[in-house]
């Protein structure tokens, strides 16, 4: 095979630095997810997740027959968008409406799911695209020293052993500058790198495969189309490049024999964004001339930039601790026996998987990113749970809770594609399914923006603000990073969105209310029923009401910051945000999830739907301590019953608890969720039904965040005397003039972690374009921060849990440029830093 001169001189120069070069083990490394053990089964507990945000592979690291497995986001189950509007819907709409409003909830529900749901039933699907099959002829003997890692510090996995005196190691990465992916074969003896590489999607089945076949003696290239009438064409390929090596192809296998070094590269594309995904997959396979360390540091570059941004230290684990691997530290972990330089991981693990599984196209090219579905790039199944889908009744919200906290809002461009995407084809559904203007989407979609409504499930499918739920990210966008050119390109979204919750609500019980509706994806027992008959579908459940409560609010601030002038808009959604339902207290003390006091049919539902208003907005906080209070009620009630179990719903739980000052539910929950609730050898999120939901993975960091910073409380200074120590504040919410963010330190941090030497984080992001480090010592005291001015924005910042409305209430704090007393107001241009400690 011939080679670039450049790149056989590369490889050549990286062949002399032997394998047997040992590098610092995994168990010195904090920073690195590691075993002693290959993954030895097909599901995701075993395997380790790379990605550079379109392609995704996991890594089992088995010594002789590595399977890689190999994802691209955009392999969904056919070329374009389904139209599944249910013909019948617009008639169905007004007659659930009707008979709601007799109360009878069962009789909605059956004509609805005849009536209300899609024609066909699902959106789109997401698919696997299949294996790299990747075996390594070995020297006669065992395996001795195995060890394989991953790095969520650098994005590169890792695997290294010995047969008889020759040692073996690889290295894998997902590059985003080279938009490929990469691993490296060495050993220790010149020679003894022999390696067979194929591609299949399933070893005793063709799954829609149109051809497998090996290309110019050095790659080979499988692929073929969905199974639709409208398909989506897809290509997988990988080639073998060595410099000392035989490189050849027999059959679709391509095969390396006698080589120092060995690189294996892997590319996949689908119609989605090629029109020929085979020829693209082969073009960049034989383009690729750099040799791997080029390719390896391009990628430590551009991933660095984003990770480095925060780090985290809760102190020093223990020699015990330390010693053990990931699955032995994991399996130990719990509320006793906090590890922290584990649960450190766990934090950074969160940031890592969303670099990895969230990022734009790359420069020059039309961005046509996508968000992480419901398993990010790594889905291990042919006919995954859900389909993989976009759930956004909580699912794809949690995903990107930890962007903007975490210094990550650079990577919303995915995000934002979809939102747009659904804004085009909600469009239609508003139109043909309501009549109405403006845009719709219900509770799932996929990557066409599919809008209609999603299954046959009275619980989930009654549903039409999952769009308004998802507006929120661009409202949120805005408040932490000012960015107008931003919030100028996706208000057309938000306005449509609005809109259509215009004509959409209808008069109840003296409000203005959505109908039909439901709280996601929770029932109720009907008032009467016979036999504790329960129902879902509902009129103004509280998760619409604070939904929409927070979106019209906005308008008129997002219209002023636009200097768009548009009067009648604004009077519109401020009369009707007036005439939604506020919240109020239920029969047991809590937040009333319903407009009226039902039993609920299953009280320990994972879904907090009517806690919203607390975490992820704003509208509950301790400025009035009678919701507050109903709040935590309310979440008690949910976990006294079985509630907040695995996954997503125990990391909502600590996000919840977190924004309620209880530390001692925050570190009891991130503790099962750690030992309990995550596969141990990957510290992926269990997801319940399916082997792994990235939602858990994600969100758990941006609810950690709330741990150490909160700035989601909107004040202004109620009075002042000229004196920093004399303010007091006063509680404001979305759309209130001279409103500005509240900035609390280390709000909610549990005791055991600062035991083990005291904690530091530094580089979370507050409201108003603020970078927030804080320290603090053995008892959990700050010992100081610093808050640095992005955008030279106004905000306060006190410490811990000082209540609104009190000058002397809380801690007394010292800035310079801002005084001292509880709160301090901080007014400083564009870079100020005010560093921060206890008086």
């Amino acid at each position: 095979m011939h080679l670039p001169s450049g790149l056989v001189a590369l490889l050549a120069a990286a062949a002399v630095a032997a394998a047997g070069d040992q590098p610092a083990t995994s168990a010195s490394n904090k920073w690195r997810i590691w075993d002693d053990q290959p993954g030895a089964s097909n599901t995701f507990a075993e395997y380790y997740p790379l990605g550079n945000g379109r392609l995704g592979i996991m890594m089992s690291g088995d010594p002789r027959t590595e399977k890689v497995q190999l994802n691209e986001n955009s392999f969904w189950s056919g070329g374009g968008p389904l139209w599944r509007v249910n013909p019948d819907a617009l008639w169905t709409v007004g007659e659930m409406r009707r008979l709601i409003r007799q109360g009878k909830f069962a009789e909605a529900e059956d004509l609805g799911l005849m009536g209300y749901t899609g024609t066909p039933l699902s959106t789109r699907h997401y698919d696997k695209m299949g294996n790299v099959k990747m075996t390594q002829l070995l020297p006669d003997g065992q395996v001795t020293g195995y060890e394989r890692w991953l790095g969520v510090d650098d994005a590169v996995g890792g695997v290294r052993f010995a047969v008889g005196n020759v040692t073996f190691e690889r290295e894998y990465l997902s590059s985003y500058p080279d938009d490929i992916v990469a691993i490296r074969i060495r050993g220790s003896r010149p020679g003894s790198v022999s390696i067979r590489v194929r591609l299949d999607r399933g070893a005793d089945l063709n799954r829609y495969e149109g051809y497998s076949e090996p290309s110019g003696g050095h790659s080979t290239v499988m692929g073929g189309q969905s199974m639709d009438a409208n398909p989506l064409l897809w290509a997988a390929g990988a080639r073998i490049v060595s410099a000392t090596g035989k490189v050849s192809t027999l059959g679709d296998t391509v095969r390396c024999e006698g080589a120092d070094e060995a690189i294996v590269l892997i590319q996949a594309w689908t119609s989605y964004r090629k029109p020929d995904p085979k020829k693209a997959v082969l073009a960049d396979l034989a383009a690729v001339s750099k040799g791997f360390d080029d390719i390896k540091k391009a990628h430590l570059a551009d991933y660095q930039k984003y990770y480095q941004r925060v780090s985290l230290d809760l102190g020093r684990s223990t020699a015990q601790q330390t010693a053990r691997n990931t699955s032995g530290r994991m399996l130990a972990q719990s509320p006793e026996t906090f590890d922290p330089e584990l649960a450190a991981l766990f934090f950074q693990y969160g940031r890592y998987l969303l670099i990895a599984t969230s990022r734009p196209t790359l420069p020059g090219q039309p961005d046509t990113s996508l968000p992480p579905n419901l398993q990010g790039i790594w889905n291990d199944q042919y006919n995954p749970m859900w389909g993989s889908k976009y759930t956004v009744n909580i699912n794809l919200q949690m995903n990107y809770w930890p962007m903007l906290v975490t210094g990550l809002s650079d990577l919303v461009a995915p995000l934002n594609n979809l939102l747009k995407t659904m804004h085009r084809e909600g469009e239609k559904v508003a139109a043909q399914m309501y009549n109405l203007s403006g845009t719709v989407t219900h509770h799932n979609t996929d990557m066409w923006g599919d809008s209609a409504p999603q299954d046959n499930y009275s619980p989930g499918t009654f549903w039409a603000m999952g769009a308004t739920w998802m507006a929120t990210h661009i409202i949120e966008h805005y408040r932490f990073t000012g960015d107008k050119t931003l919030l100028r390109d996706m208000f057309p979204t938000l306005k449509a969105v609005a809109e259509f919750a215009l004509g959409f609500l209808v008069e109840q019980d003296g409000y203005m209310v959505t109908s039909p509706s439901l709280s996601p994806e929770n029932t109720f027992l009907i008032p009467g029923g016979k036999g504790g008959a329960s129902a879902a579908v509902t009129a103004g459940p509280t998760i619409d009401n604070q939904l929409l409560s927070e979106l019209f609010g906005f308008i008129p601030e997002a219209q002023t910051a636009l200097g768009i002038s548009d009067a009648a808009f604004a009077e519109r959604v401020t009369k009707m945000r007036a005439r939604l339902p506020p919240l109020r207290l239920n029969q047991y003390g809590g937040i009333a999830e319903w407009m009226a006091d039902y039993d609920e049919a299953n009280p320990g539902n994972g879904h907090v739907s009517h806690l919203v208003p607390l975490y992820p907005l704003n509208h509950i906080t301790s400025s009035n301590r009678t919701l507050f209070t109903a709040a935590l009620t309310s979440l008690q009630h949910r976990i006294a019953n079985g509630g907040a179990p695995c996954g997503w719903p125990r990391v909502w739980a600590i996000g919840l608890s977190a924004r309620l000052f209880r530390e001692d539910i925050v570190h009891q929950r991130l503790a099962t969720q750690m030992s309990e609730c995550s596969w141990n050898r990957t510290m992926l999120n269990m997801g319940g039904a399916a082997p792994f939901q990235i939602d858990g993975s994600l969100g758990v960091t941006g609810v950690l965040a709330e741990v150490f910073v909160q700035s989601h409380e909107l004040v202004s200074e109620a009075r002042g005397n000229g004196s920093s120590s004399a303010v007091v504040l006063q509680a404001k919410g979305t759309g209130d003039a001279e409103a500005a963010p509240l900035i609390r330190l280390l709000p909610s941090l549990p005791k055991e972690w600062g035991m083990n030497g005291g904690g530091e984080v530094k580089g979370l992001v507050a409201r108003g374009g603020f970078t927030v480090d804080v320290s603090w010592d053995g008892k959990g005291v700050m010992k100081a921060a610093s808050v640095v001015s992005g955008n030279g924005n106004v905000a306060y910042v006190t410490l811990g849990r000082a209540a609104v409305g009190a000058a002397r209430n809380g801690t007394v704090i010292r800035a310079d440029g801002a005084g001292s007393g509880v709160f301090l107001r901080l007014d400083g241009k564009k870079g100020t830093a005010y560093n921060i400690t206890m008086v």
